[in-house]
């Protein structure tokens, strides 16, 4: 009963950008900045948890599931072609979208494996999980991403 009532507590929070058509290239720009914003607000919290020395398992829990939930859509908003307009992103995504997908994934699956790392008090693995999703990010700034 609990698991229904957190499923349907996120659904109702990131629902919109689960549901959203991200055919328009300026509603998917808009959409991920948004979404990266939230990303960055939530990662940024779970890494000042997971490097606390008496770490607060129910808060860095927390920030992981987000952060896990907030990477889920982050593909569909690339899909179509939106490198002009108001964004950062270099069309070497769509140009070597296999690479950026991979890399994507990756991202995704480190946040995973964090908050199920945190879901069983692994505070090292936690950490690990979350150092190596930082390095993912950079590798994804320096190669898709106009400074």
């Amino acid at each position: 009963m609990r698991s229904l009532i957190v499923l349907l507590l996120s659904l109702s929070v990131f629902g919109s950008a689960v549901a959203a058509d991200y055919s328009d290239p300026d509603v998917a720009i808009k959409a991920r900045q948004d979404q990266f914003e939230d990303i960055k607000a939530s990662f940024k919290q779970l890494r000042f948890e997971v490097i606390q020395k008496n770490l607060n398992v129910k808060a860095a829990t927390q920030y992981a599931n987000e952060l896990a939930d907030l990477s889920q859509p982050l593909l569909d908003m690339f899909r179509v072609r939106s490198h002009t307009g108001d964004t950062k992103a270099l069309d070497r995504i769509w140009d070597n979208w296999p690479r950026f997908e991979k890399q994507m994934l990756e991202f995704q699956m480190l946040t995973e494996k964090a908050a199920e790392s945190l879901k069983y008090a692994n505070h090292e693995d936690a950490r690990m999980y979350v150092d190596q999703a930082a390095k993912t990010c950079k590798g994804c700034h320096r190669l898709f991403k106009a400074r």
